[in-house]
């Protein structure tokens, strides 16, 4: 199965840990640096029509093919990464930092979309290794 998707458009910004524990602490009450953060442009088409583009079936579901193609054709909003967390885990999990950057802006694109990894019983994790996969990341 060939993976198509639309054009998805997002800002990506690299800052350090004080920087992103800042913004964790402002946006999120966390008081603590984390790897990365999403921030959607509020008049972003976030949802869950994502998995029925990557499985070719982009009419699946309640929303029409025209639709989606709108909701995914505008600005999705902010991921940013923190440097030093990037570079962290990649020590961590023994791969390429460059490898954990786009394995952290994968994760921060799917949040602009809707997915929250902390409430989904597991399909953004699913999703997410999915995608790695047939991305070849």
């Amino acid at each position: 199965m060939a993976l198509k998707l639309a054009r998805l458009d997002f800002n990506v910004c690299f800052v350090d840990d004080p920087r992103i524990a800042e913004l964790n602490a402002r946006y999120r009450r966390k008081a603590r640096p984390t790897d990365v953060l999403s921030f959607p442009w509020k008049g972003a088409g976030a949802g869950s029509a994502l998995p029925r583009l990557i499985a070719g079936r982009p009419n699946a579901g309640h929303r029409s093919h025209a639709r989606q193609r709108r909701e995914f054709a505008g600005f999705l909003g902010d991921v940013v990464i923190s440097a030093e967390a990037a570079r962290r885990n990649a020590r961590s999990a023994r791969h390429s930092t460059a490898r954990e950057i786009r394995w952290l802006i994968l994760h921060g694109a799917l949040h602009l979309l809707g997915y929250d990894h902390e409430t989904d019983r597991g399909e953004m994790r699913v999703l997410e290794l999915t995608l790695r996969e047939r991305l070849g990341t």
